[in-house]
């Protein structure tokens, strides 16, 4: 039997361990290792939190969902000896477009000025299907994350990531199985632009799910969870 590299999950922005609780129940993990992105107020922290996971000689797969994708995108190209696998799921490796950047210098001027509740309702459907706005375990885990990180936690992981650089030719350097999980209705990170990368990345496997927006994995748990078992190979 194989030895089973330890896995190491990066969250996405306003987000905590809640947002994987579900997968990890689904899936069988000997040695799960979180990488507690909420408390870090810089990239700086957010790569020494991820770094401080991997012990000199290991090996170990990253599950990067959202921000935490691009992160652990930027930890597989600092630490390419210690990859087992890279999967990024509702990330868009070319960076944020110009709409996206102005989006975000917005809401960072309105939470600087304290104009902003994280848990509003408009501001939370643009991440949510819109089928499982009333989701006591989509909507309500996804606004009890924006209650209790706060503003703040926000706004840190905002500036900590925007402008927010392309990982694709990094990604393409990897010697290590690279898996890209997208939501067909995501419009934060559209799966139709994901999936225009096949051409820059030949090496990687593109996944498609339906009926799921950017909280795929809260909203198609079983589907996303397939996938990575595959990838980490339990």
């Amino acid at each position: 039997m194989s030895v089973q590299h330890p896995v190491l999950f990066f969250p996405g922005t306003l987000c905590d361990e809640r947002i994987f609780m579900p997968l990890w129940r689904t899936l069988t993990i000997a040695q799960r290792r979180y990488v507690p992105l909420q408390w870090a107020a810089s990239q700086i922290e957010m790569l020494a939190l991820s770094e401080d996971r991997i012990l000199e000689n290991e090996k170990v797969h990253l599950v990067g969902y959202s921000m935490g994708g691009f992160i652990a995108a930027l930890v597989a190209q600092r630490n390419p000896a210690n990859i087992a696998s890279v999967t990024l799921i509702g990330y868009n490796p070319e960076g944020l477009s110009k709409e996206e950047v102005a989006k975000r210098k917005q809401l960072t001027t309105m939470l600087k000025q304290g104009n902003f509740k994280p848990d509003n309702d408009a501001y939370l459907s643009r991440f949510i299907h819109p089928s499982r706005l009333k989701d006591e375990h989509v909507a309500g885990i996804v606004k009890s994350m924006a209650q209790d990180l706060g503003k703040t936690t926000l706004l840190n992981h905002t500036l900590a990531t925007t402008p927010r650089e392309s990982t694709v030719d990094a990604l393409a350097k990897i010697n290590a199985p690279v898996t890209f999980i997208a939501a067909q209705q995501d419009a934060i990170a559209p799966a139709q632009a994901i999936q225009q990368l096949k051409g820059k990345l030949p090496k990687a496997a593109f996944h498609t799910i339906s009926d799921a927006g950017h909280m795929l994995v809260l909203e198609q748990t079983e589907a996303v969870a397939s996938i990575i078992a595959k990838q980490i190979g339990v």
